[in-house]
C-alpha cells in the first residue's frame, strides 16, 4: 500500500519537477540543469548541474551558472562551453553579455572548424561578434595536444575575417621556440585572405642567394593579386605581380610581369604578361593577351618566374570575333618577339588581319553538296625588309555520299586558292603586285567494319573490334611562287599529287565490377599511314623527306591502355629508303590515383631533335613526397635540366626543398607553407592559389 502511495506520488509531482529543471529565463532563451531556482529579489536565476542554456543560434554548456536578468549577464563556472555555428569557446569561467555578444574566459580556448583555426590564452576576451583578445597565449591551425607550430605571444588581438595581431611574438616548432617577432601581422580569415604568404628562400649559381617574398591582397571576392619581392644577391632585387579578376560571367582576367634592376647587365629588365577576355553576347567576344619582355635573354635567365625560360618567340594579340549559323569574322592584331633571331627589326608583324569563314553549309535544291569559303587579309609590316598586303581566297565545293547501302562513304573536293599581294620595299626578282590562282582537288573513300567478341579474361568481359580503311587522293595545281614574297607558309603551296592510305584500329572493352555494374573503356587505338606522290615536291616538312622519293614515310600512332592506371603512347616514322625510324614522340605514362605517377618519354627528328625525357612523383610514405624530372639530350651529351623536389605534407603544415640543374645554372629551393595561415582559399576566377 505504502509503495503503491509513493509511485502515485511521485507521478503528480512529475511535472513540477519538469518545470523547475528547465525555464525560459528571457524571450528566445532556455536554461535547463539538474536544479535551478529564481531569487526574486535579485532577479537572478541560478543553475547547477548539467547546466544547458540556449538562446539564438548559441549553446552554452557549464557545471554552474547564474543569470541575471535584470542586466542580462551570464556568468558560469566550470567545464565552460560556448557553441556557435560550429566554432567552439570552452575554459574555466565564463562571464558573458547575452545583449552584446561580449565575453571572458578564464583559460580560454577557441576553435574555429572552417580553418581548424585554435587559438587558447589566460584569458580570452569576445570583444566583438568576430573579434577576440588574448593574453598570453597562441594561435594554431594543428591539431594535437602540443602542435606542430603555433605563435605564441603575450598579447593577440583576432579578428576573424580579418588579421591577428600579435606583440612580443614566438614561433614555436613543437615546444621549441625558433623565431622572435616584436610584432607581426598574421591572416586569419577563413576563406581568402590578405596578408604575407611565407617566404621561398633558395640559392643559385646565377643568381646567389635569394629570398622571395610573396603578399596576397584579397582585393574583393571577385578580385586578387600576389605581389612578390625578391631579393637576390648576384642580380638585385625585383618585384613580380599576379592580378587576377572575374568581373561577372562574362568579364575575367588577369595582369601580371615581373621587373628587376640587373646589377650584371646595370639596366632595368622585366616581363609584362596580360590576358582578358570579354563576352559581349553569345556570339561576340574580345580576347587580348600580351607577352612582352625587356631583352632577348630575359626569359633565360628569369623565366622560371612564369616557367618559360626557352620559348623560340612570343606573341601578343587581340582578337575580335563574332560568329552568326553558318559564319565567322573575326579581327586581330598580333606582334611577335622572335628570340632566335638577332633583331626584331626583321621579325614580321601582322595588324590588322581580317578573316571571314563560311561554315560547310548545303546548297539549295542540290543533294549531298556543300558549300564553305575562306578569307583571309592581312596587312605585315616591319622595320627591315620586304612587307606588304596579302588576301588569300578559297572557296570550296564538298559532295558526299554513301555507297552501297552505306557500306563506303565517298568525299569529293574541289576549290580554288587565290592569293593577291601589295608588296612594299621589294627585294630582287619579287614583284610589286601579283595575283595567283591555284586549284586544289580531293577525293576519299572510306569504310568500318566491327565485331563484337565475348571474353573471359580477368575483369574483362567482351571487346568491340573496329576497323576503318581509308583511301584519300589530293591534287594542288603546279604554280611559280618565286616572284612573290614569303610572308608565311601559305605563300609557298607545294604542287602535288598525292595518295593517302591510312588504317584505324579502335580497340574497347567491358570490364566488370565489384559492385556489379559495367565500366567501357577504350583498350588501344592505332592509326597506319602511308603518303604516295604521283608527283609533286616535298609534302611532309616534320621528316625532311627528299623531293625525289615518292613514297613518304610509314607513320604510326597509337595510345593503349595496358592497365587502368598505365597508357603507352607512340608516334613513328619510318623511312622506306633509309630503313630506319626518321622521328619519333612515344612513350609510357602511369599513374596510380593515389601520389605515385611516373612518364618518360623519347622524341627525336632526324637531324633536329633527339633527347629524352622522364618525370615521376612517388608517395615513400603518406606524408612524404619525391618528385624528380629530367630531360637528356642525345646529341649534344649532355642533361639539359634535371629538378628534384621533396615535399614533406602535415596536417597543418608542408616543406618543400627543391634542387635544379641546368647546364648553365644550378638552384635549391626552400618553401613552407603553414596550412590556414599562409595559404589562400578558392580565387575570384574558381581556381586554387
Amino acid at each position: 500500500m505504502k509503495l503503491r502511495t509513493c509511485i502515485f506520488l511521485l507521478f503528480l509531482l512529475m511535472p513540477a519537477l519538469l518545470q523547475a529543471a528547465e525555464q525560459t529565463a528571457a524571450p528566445g532563451m532556455t536554461i535547463r540543469a539538474d536544479v535551478m531556482n529564481h531569487d526574486a529579489v535579485s532577479d537572478q536565476i541560478k543553475a547547477s548541474g548539467k547546466v544547458e542554456m540556449i538562446w539564438q543560434d548559441m549553446t552554452m554548456t557549464a557545471d554552474e551558472a547564474t543569470f541575471n536578468r535584470s542586466n542580462q549577464t551570464l556568468v558560469a563556472r566550470g567545464n565552460v562551453h560556448l557553441v556557435k555555428a560550429g566554432d567552439t569557446l570552452w575554459g574555466d569561467q565564463l562571464v558573458l553579455d547575452t545583449e552584446t555578444g561580449r565575453a571572458e574566459m578564464e583559460n580560454g580556448h577557441i576553435f574555429m572548424a572552417q580553418g581548424n583555426f585554435r587559438a587558447d590564452g589566460r584569458q580570452v576576451a569576445k570583444t566583438g561578434d568576430d573579434d577576440y583578445a588574448l593574453r598570453d597565449g597562441g594561435l594554431t591551425t594543428c591539431d594535437a595536444a602540443v602542435p606542430s607550430w603555433k605563435f605564441g605571444a603575450s598579447e593577440l588581438d583576432v579578428t576573424l575575417e580579418e588579421f591577428a595581431t600579435g606583440k612580443h611574438v614566438i614561433f614555436y616548432v613543437k615546444d621549441i621556440p625558433v623565431f622572435y617577432f616584436p610584432y607581426i601581422i598574421l591572416p586569419v580569415k577563413r576563406e581568402r585572405q590578405s596578408g604575407f604568404l611565407f617566404p621561398k628562400f633558395g640559392n643559385s649559381s646565377k643568381r646567389g642567394a635569394a629570398v622571395d617574398i610573396p603578399f596576397y591582397w584579397a582585393i574583393s571576392p571577385s578580385q586578387e593579386a600576389t605581389v612578390n619581392l625578391d631579393v637576390q644577391t648576384k642580380r638585385g632585387v625585383g618585384l613580380g605581380l599576379d592580378y587576377r579578376y572575374k568581373l561577372s560571367r562574362s568579364s575575367e582576367g588577369s595582369l601580371g610581369g615581373y621587373l628587376i634592376y640587373d646589377n650584371n647587365e646595370n639596366k632595368e629588365r622585366g616581363q609584362l604578361v596580360q590576358f582578358h577576355k570579354e563576352l559581349f553576347s553569345d556570339s561576340f567576344s574580345l580576347i587580348s593577351s600580351l607577352n612582352l619582355t625587356s631583352d632577348r635573354n630575359f626569359l633565360t635567365d628569369y623565366g622560371e618566374k612564369s616557367g618559360e625560360y626557352n620559348r623560340q618567340y612570343y606573341d601578343s594579340r587581340i582578337v575580335l570575333t563574332k560568329f552568326w549559323d553558318h559564319w565567322l569574322t573575326s579581327a586581330q592584331t598580333i606582334y611577335t618577339q622572335d628570340y632566335y633571331t638577332g633583331s626584331n627589326t626583321t621579325t614580321l608583324q601582322r595588324a590588322p588581319e581580317l578573316s571571314l569563314y563560311a561554315v560547310r553549309e548545303q546548297l539549295p535544291f542540290i543533294p549531298n553538296l556543300y558549300f564553305d569559303l575562306d578569307l583571309l587579309a592581312t596587312n605585315y609590316y616591319r622595320e627591315k625588309g620586304t612587307d606588304g598586303q596579302r588576301a588569300v581566297l578559297e572557296p570550296r565545293l564538298t559532295s558526299t555520299n554513301s555507297l552501297f547501302d552505306g557500306r563506303l562513304n565517298l568525299s569529293l573536293f574541289g576549290s580554288l586558292q587565290v592569293r593577291g599581294y601589295n608588296t612594299n620595299r621589294v627585294d630582287p626578282g619579287l614583284k610589286d603586285d601579283q595575283l595567283l590562282a591555284i586549284p586544289k582537288a580531293g577525293a576519299q573513300i572510306s569504310s568500318s567494319f566491327s565485331r563484337i567478341f565475348d571474353v573471359s579474361f580477368l575483369d574483362l568481359q567482351r571487346m568491340r573490334h573496329e576497323l576503318v580503311p581509308t583511301l584519300s587522293y589530293l591534287y594542288v595545281g603546279d604554280k611559280d611562287q618565286s616572284s612573290v614574297p614569303l610572308f608565311d607558309q601559305l605563300d609557298r603551296l607545294n604542287a602535288q599529287q598525292t595518295l593517302a592510305f591510312s588504317l584505324a584500329s579502335h580497340l574497347g572493352g567491358r570490364i566488370a565490377k565489384k559492385e556489379g555494374a559495367a565500366e567501357y573503356r577504350n583498350l588501344m587505338t592505332l592509326r597506319l599511314l602511308q603518303h604516295y606522290s604521283l608527283s609533286g615536291s616535298r609534302t611532309d616538312l616534320l621528316t625532311l623527306t627528299d623531293d625525289s622519293r615518292r613514297w613518304g614515310d610509314l607513320t604510326l600512332e597509337s595510345e593503349t591502355w595496358v592497365h587502368r592506371s598505365v597508357r603507352l603512347l607512340a608516334d613513328l616514322r619510318y623511312s622506306h629508303y633509309d630503313h630506319r625510324i626518321s622521328s619519333t614522340a612515344s612513350g609510357v605514362e602511369y599513374n596510380d590515383l593515389r601520389g605515385n605517377a611516373a612518364r618518360i618519354s623519347y622524341r627525336m627528328v632526324d637531324r633536329q631533335l633527339d633527347y629524352l625525357e622522364g618525370a615521376t612523383s612517388i608517395a615513400l610514405t603518406r606524408p612524404l613526397y619525391a618528385t624528380y624530372t629530367t630531360r637528356y639530350s642525345f646529341d649534344k651529351h649532355d642533361f639539359l635540366e634535371s629538378y628534384y623536389a621533396l615535399e614533406f605534407r602535415h596536417q597543418c603544415w608542408s616543406v618543400t626543398a627543391g634542387y635544379r640543374e641546368r647546364p648553365n645554372d644550378r638552384a635549391w629551393t626552400v618553401n613552407f607553407n603553414l596550412t590556414g595561415l599562409f595559404g589562400i582559399g578558392n580565387s575570384p576566377t574558381g581556381g586554387a592559389r
